[in-house]
């Protein structure tokens, strides 16, 4: 907490565009916390990719839903839009692309697939920020763009994450979640 991580999250929204930025210890944190702050827990499903690093599927697991592996595209190491289709149940409560390697996914299908069935779009956008997808930076199409800061990152905190969020409410949301529920106006 403090004036420089509140200033970190409005130049990091400011850079994507617009949106609100909540900062996390990890990226692995931004993960979970997004997938918290959408409700998805027990019961629940995420479809993600079978090629990320682990924080992807481990992040689902700690919040206690299920992961739903697909496999990639040969050309692009990302997830496959036609496996993804296959996997969707009404368990389905997320979809999970990765941004591996900072190659972005083809997000206007996976967005177009989830607002059919309504459910989120949690991009794992951890090696991608500056990258952009059909001119528009990584992070401002699905409903939240989790991004890490760990010292092999495009920048570095030595650790730390960011959770992006197109809407204020969720952003309120995971602000609550972060903070054990403490009001942001009242500190002890």
């Amino acid at each position: 907490k403090g004036s420089y991580v509140d200033q970190f999250e409005k130049s990091f929204s400011k850079y994507l565009g617009g949106g609100y930025s909540v900062t996390t210890s990890s990226g692995t944190t931004a993960l979970e916390l997004a997938l918290k702050t959408f409700g998805i827990g027990k019961g629940d499903e995420v479809i993600l990719p079978n090629f990320s690093f682990a924080a992807s599927i481990n992040a689902i697991i700690n919040v206690g839903a299920t992961p739903v592996v697909v496999d990639v595209e040969e050309d692009t190491w990302t997830i496959d839009i036609k496996k993804i289709r296959k996997k969707i149940s009404r368990k389905t409560k997320a979809i999970m692309p990765v941004h591996i390697y900072g190659q972005p996914c083809r997000l206007d299908e996976i967005i177009k697939i989830a607002r059919l069935k309504k459910i989120y779009v949690i991009e794992d956008a951890a090696e991608a920020l500056g990258g952009t997808y059909k001119g528009k930076k990584i992070g401002l199409g699905g409903d939240c763009a989790c991004f890490s800061f760990y010292a092999n990152k495009i920048i570095t905190t030595g650790e730390g994450g960011m959770d992006f969020f197109k809407k204020k409410k969720h952003l309120e949301t995971a602000s609550l979640i972060k903070n054990h529920g403490m009001s942001p106006k009242t500190f002890y």
